[in-house]
């Protein structure tokens, strides 16, 4: 057995996703059985999607590249109403439906080819943008009441944020109440400085209705994950 292989081996043992692997793959800070499941579950999105064409909801979590995901949607966008892309931008509108992968990996099993799954049927279809999913909210969290930002609660650590529209806008002024919250692949929180100026492990800002100052959200740490770590 050679060394590398031996590497492989006992990161099996420690159920430790191997290095030979993770340098080729997405960040992760899954623990071997659970990085197994993901990466699982993504084939099955982008096989999904091949196949049935576009989903309904994009799976943001399953994307090796998120972030190009997002400038395409800009661009399309552009493209499709002969705008300048350097002045579009993202409105965010929150569905109160929460989409786990999983369920929908499973009931796309289950149905035949060309019938659109259960679950979409509880989503709009917007004429611009996409739907959203996948995505955790970190020392904080939402409420489907006042559809706004609020405390997490007791033992409550990563809930989950329901269904997000990314809608473009061209010359779009958020308003001051809305809280800038980062979006990060993992709870790592932390990257490689990209050639954009941001870290390679954040994706996107995502504007949260809240009813506190932004200073608060601020001191607390609030943040969105695509990926928890279990």
């Amino acid at each position: 057995m050679s060394e590398e292989m031996e590497r492989v081996y006992h990161s099996f043992l420690n159920n430790q996703v191997p290095a030979l692997w993770a340098n080729a793959a997405y960040p992760s800070l899954k623990p071997l059985g659970g990085w197994v499941k993901d990466l699982v579950l993504r084939t099955a999105f982008v096989d999904f999607w091949l196949k049935r064409g576009p989903p309904k909801s994009f799976w943001i979590s399953g994307f090796f590249f998120p972030q190009g995901f997002l400038t395409g949607t800009l661009q399309n966008h552009a493209r499709k109403y002969n705008l300048p892309i350097d002045e579009l931008s993202f409105s965010y509108n929150f569905i109160p439906v929460y989409r786990d992968q999983t369920q929908v990996a499973e009931a796309a099993k289950q149905t035949h080819f060309g019938s659109e799954l259960p679950m979409d049927a509880l989503l709009p279809s917007p004429e611009d943008g996409v739907l959203v999913h996948g995505m955790f909210m970190d020392a904080s969290r939402w409420d489907d009441e006042e559809m706004t930002i609020e405390d997490a609660l007791p033992r409550q650590m990563n809930p989950m944020l329901p269904v997000v529209h990314f809608e473009p806008q061209q010359s779009y002024e958020p308003s001051p109440t809305l809280y800038h919250a980062p979006l990060y692949k993992t709870g790592l929180r932390a990257g490689t400085l990209s050639t954009t100026g941001h870290s390679t492990n954040f994706v996107v800002t995502v504007l949260l209705p809240s009813k506190r100052p932004s200073d608060y959200w601020i001191s607390k740490g609030s943040a969105l994950l695509c990926q928890l770590n279990d």
